[in-house]
């Protein structure tokens, strides 16, 4: 995927980081990890911060333009994305998918970056990586360095292998294509140009916000858009709020109703999320 030398490109698609010691303190953190477990080197673009002056994100027009600045440097050779929060969607319509078709590189990004991971690889077949990159300085930075060596030497996670319901069986890992992510993020994209085609894959849901009635209606949007009837399976993440509720019993209760009904299987994961041991899965 990358050599000792290359670059990683830094950026806030969603919302900019806080101009914050905090923050700064993650950005440089993160970069010295790469730097000196990997040999990677680090390029930052300038929307990654929110605006010194307005303290407002960048706008869509300008952070699509920074992401495609990250594509076309030759020296960049994958791409971090940094935020979270609301705003990735906005940069699609600004987005030239033939620079980043002609300029093949993962694009890693989580939560709102749903968006962009999987509108890219719509567009352009690129496979990109639900990962959030700042949990690589973590309390969880063991785990994660070597949850990052392992997609780099293509030892992925095997998600579905361990997992059974009933008389269905996971394929191979190495057969399994993915899609989706967050949930409420991932149905940003419906009725856009930026759906990704579901036929065959697995779809592959989780959540940090969101009360059990929020996550329901949008398994049933996912059934209206036609989305159980293309999937091959469902690979149900960690849903934060529901399980603070007590509630992910009944919310699996309601995954398992539309896979009876469609035919498909359902897995369980307490490693794809927003928590600080969630590892990387390709999408694409």
């Amino acid at each position: 995927m990358w050599h000792p030398g290359d670059a990683i490109g830094f950026i806030s698609c969603s919302n900019g980081l806080t101009n914050n010691d905090r923050s700064q303190e993650i950005v440089s953190s993160l970069s010295r990890k790469l730097k000196n477990d990997f040999g990677l080197e680090t390029l930052m673009s300038d929307v990654l911060f929110l605006d010194k002056e307005t303290q407002q994100t960048e706008a869509p027009a300008s952070r699509a333009g920074a992401l495609l600045s990250l594509y076309s440097d030759a020296s960049v050779k994958a791409i971090f994305d940094l935020s979270g929060g609301d705003l990735a969607n906005e940069i699609l319509p600004y987005l030239d998918f033939e620079i980043i078709k002609n300029n093949l590189k993962p694009y890693f990004g989580y939560s709102d970056n749903t968006v962009i991971v999987n509108a890219i690889q719509a567009k352009t077949g690129i496979q990109n990586i639900l990962y959030n990159p700042k949990v690589l300085v973590s309390k969880a930075e063991a785990f994660q360095t070597q949850a990052l060596r392992d997609l780099i030497d293509q030892i992925d996670a095997d998600w579905t292998g361990v997992f059974k319901i009933g008389d269905h069986r996971a394929s191979k890992q190495s057969a399994t294509v993915f899609a989706g992510g967050n949930l409420r993020c991932f149905l940003k994209l419906a009725g856009t140009p930026y759906w990704p085609e579901l036929e065959n894959k697995v779809l592959v849901l989780e959540s940090a916000g969101g009360r059990y009635e929020a996550m329901c209606s949008g398994l049933a949007q996912l059934e209206q858009l036609g989305a159980f009837g293309k999937i091959n399976g469902m690979l149900i993440g960690q849903f934060t709020q529901l399980a603070l509720d007590d509630k992910m019993p009944a919310f699996l209760k309601v995954c398992r109703n539309y896979a009876s009904r469609y035919g498909f299987p359902v897995w369980e994961t307490d490693l794809i999320g927003h928590d600080d041991y969630s590892k990387p899965i390709r999408i694409g």
